[in-house]
């Protein structure tokens, strides 16, 4: 048996940046929400920055669907 280095070496790299991304876009979409929340409690106004924090939570959730989607081979 061989093992091709090279290729675990991608898929490494690959899986370190993935979650790397996915935790940023979560971290940052659950702090703009959170920050909008407590601007809207305080009475300002906050529509943009709740907006794109969901927009960053959504771009999180498809990170995982497509993570799934490579995963399960009969989705493709």
């Amino acid at each position: 048996m061989k093992i091709d280095w090279a290729a675990l070496g991608i898929v490494a790299v690959v899986a370190v940046v993935a979650t790397l991304v996915f935790t940023v876009l979560l971290s940052a979409g659950i702090r703009l929400v959170s920050q909008a929340t407590v601007a809207a409690n305080q009475s300002h106004r906050s529509v943009g920055v709740r907006t794109t924090g969901y927009g960053l939570l959504g771009l999180a959730g498809l990170v995982v669907l497509f993570g799934i989607y490579l995963i399960v081979p009969a989705l493709h």
